[in-house]
């Protein structure tokens, strides 16, 4: 069976899958390596969006579908959690405030070349998260060079300052974003 196959060849590599099934809520999708494959049950070590161990849960194999191995995302994951010890969410710092109070801050990032979490205004009652490089910052406004989830550049943008409500570094997202670029353009 095409499916059993797969799954062994995951379990074989360590490769992480990721696969949907019926009994879950649409959309939530689990992933983690194969631990062992039956022909009736599959068992799972499951992991987070940052590759961090949550457990070890055992589905019937015929509940699976939507299998996926070897895409663009689950290879980012297999990075990241190779390197999960550096994204400890202890080493986050998050300061609220408008852009011209956490400016030195903003500052600092730039001279680091590491990537910030700016908080935006964006017109309704939510902030908007851009995460990306400082690349250039004056009184008004922060350029800041995009990088999305996969650690690709992304394109850039200019914020108002006065549109800014908080600026975080150090957490576990632009982290993330970081080794994956670094592993990208490095």
């Amino acid at each position: 069976m095409l499916k059993s196959s797969l799954l062994n060849q995951a379990s074989a590599c360590q490769k992480i899958i990721a696969f949907r099934t019926e009994q879950q809520e649409w959309g939530e999708t689990i992933i983690g390596h194969v631990k062992k494959v039956t022909k009736e049950l599959i068992t799972i070590n499951e992991i987070d969006e940052y590759g961090f161990p949550i457990g070890t849960t055992t589905f019937k194999l015929d509940d699976l579908i939507d299998i996926m191995i070897d895409d663009k995302t689950l290879s980012c994951l297999e990075i990241l959690e190779s390197k999960n010890k550096q994204l400890s969410p202890a080493k986050t710092y998050t300061l609220w405030g408008n852009g011209v109070e956490t400016r030195k801050y903003i500052s600092s990032r730039m001279k680091e070349g590491k990537p910030i979490v700016l908080f935006v205004e964006d017109g309704d009652t939510n902030d908007t998260n851009i995460i990306g490089f400082v690349t250039a910052i004056d009184e008004i406004s922060v350029m800041i060079e995009l990088i999305d989830r996969y650690g690709e550049k992304d394109g850039k943008i200019i914020v108002p300052l006065e549109t800014i409500t908080g600026i975080r570094w150090n957490g576990q997202e632009d982290i993330a974003r970081w080794i994956l670029y670094k592993n990208r353009y490095d």
